[in-house]
């Protein structure tokens, strides 16, 4: 049990935040963070869109003139990756799909930041939580930007509140901090 255990908290993220809103400069200035490797569908955009939303596009505006730098890090393979970089001004890093630490190495390389002060921010457990924890960087699990989404998504969905709820018992997920 104890190794499943230590298996299961790579899934544990170190903070949890509504939205990618709510992670204003000074939440993550107090947590050490100077730079976010985020997630795209559902963490900064509906998922399948194309557009980023306005009050994401302000958020993303607020971070970059506070000096916090941002890199998108998504394992969606279409030209929309890039067409949402280009709209927000910020990169995208390549690479294999996370849950590998591959991709996100490109992204500490594109922002030249230290793993510590880098944050992974994403709305999957599977995905986001499990490959930041892998590099060792410190994860901010996110709700969904937008309900819309896959069902393969939506069915993981009840699998991850679950295992959040586990894992809290154990006392491997922090109550707080929590935005």
């Amino acid at each position: 049990m104890t190794r499943l255990l230590r298996l299961l908290r790579l899934l544990a993220p170190r903070y949890q935040a509504t939205s990618v809103l709510q992670l204003s400069p000074a939440v993550l200035r107090a947590w050490g963070i100077d730079a976010l490797m985020v997630d795209l569908d559902n963490t900064l955009v509906p998922w399948g869109d194309g557009v980023p939303p306005a009050a994401v596009r302000e958020w993303i505006d607020g971070l970059r003139r506070s000096g916090i730098r941002l890199c998108i890090v998504s394992n969606n393979l279409s030209a929309r990756v890039q067409q949402v970089a280009s709209q927000l001004g910020v990169p995208a890093a390549q690479g294999r799909f996370k849950p590998s630490a591959g991709k996100l190495r490109h992204a500490l390389r594109l922002l030249g930041s230290p793993p510590e002060r880098t944050a992974m921010v994403g709305d999957q457990l599977f995905t986001d939580v499990l490959a930041g924890n892998r590099l060792g960087v410190p994860t901010v699990l996110t709700g969904p930007l937008a309900p819309h989404e896959p069902r393969r998504i939506r069915m993981l969905r009840g699998l991850e509140r679950w295992l959040l709820a586990w894992l809290a018992r154990q006392g491997s997920v922090p109550e707080r901090p929590r935005v």
